[in-house]
């Protein structure tokens, strides 16, 4: 007796009946911009002339500012805002100075009964060194406590230093330089910067008082 062949079919056909019913929904399509890669290149004509006239154009606005001040008139601008008030802050307290020593030798000589002259040549190994401390404390002090030596208040200028050893120091050099006017005066002159001999020695530098802001 021959057996009879399984019954597949049925479930077969059961299935494929079943996925032709179900209805299938397309998913939303999301916009898309094309890739930077993508992108078609643009091309632009350009003639040569346009070129010529863009390069003219940008090349003018960094030439006019030259043509409304000259350089010679900014350079001597620089020069007298930098280089007078020190000058006269070095002239003006060398005068003070020779009067602060005249006063300084004329009281020991006058407390002595004796000129000043023979003052200085009988007793010249104290009275140099006391005249430099009197000097030396005419311009320490100050600088010290403000930053300022006696005059530079008066003429704007001032010492932007904060520690006291550099003002210290500052001083010394300063004095120095008042002494020395004429070599002082030499250096502002042949330096590209103006600088005194007090600031070519100390390597510091004095600047333009800030003016106050009125409320």
């Amino acid at each position: 007796m021959a057996l009879a062949p399984p019954r597949q079919g049925r479930p077969l056909l059961f299935q494929a009946s079943a996925l032709a019913q179900a209805a299938f929904d397309h998913p939303p399509r999301a916009l898309t911009a094309p890739a930077l890669g993508r992108v078609a290149a643009v091309t632009v004509e350009v003639s040569p002339e346009e070129l010529v006239f863009s390069a003219a154009s940008d090349a003018a606005p960094d030439a006019e500012p030259s043509r409304g001040v000259p350089p010679a008139s900014l350079e001597s601008q620089e020069f007298a805002a930098s280089f007078w008030p020190l000058v006269r802050v070095e002239a003006s307290e060398g005068l003070l100075l020779l009067l602060v020593q005249g006063v300084a030798l004329l009281l020991p000589a006058w407390a002595l009964g004796i000129s000043p002259l023979r003052l200085i040549l009988g007793a010249w190994l104290f009275v140099v060194p006391y005249l430099i401390a009197v000097s030396w404390i005419l311009f320490m002090a100050p600088l010290v406590l403000t930053g300022q030596s006696p005059l530079m208040g008066f003429f704007g200028v001032t010492l932007p230093e904060n520690t006291p050893e550099r003002r210290i120091t500052f001083s010394l050099v300063h004095m120095l330089s008042v002494f020395c006017f004429p070599l002082s005066f030499l250096c502002m002159v042949l330096s590209p910067r103006h600088q005194t001999l007090a600031e070519m020695l100390s390597g510091q530098e004095l600047l333009a008082r800030p003016v106050a802001r009125l409320r």
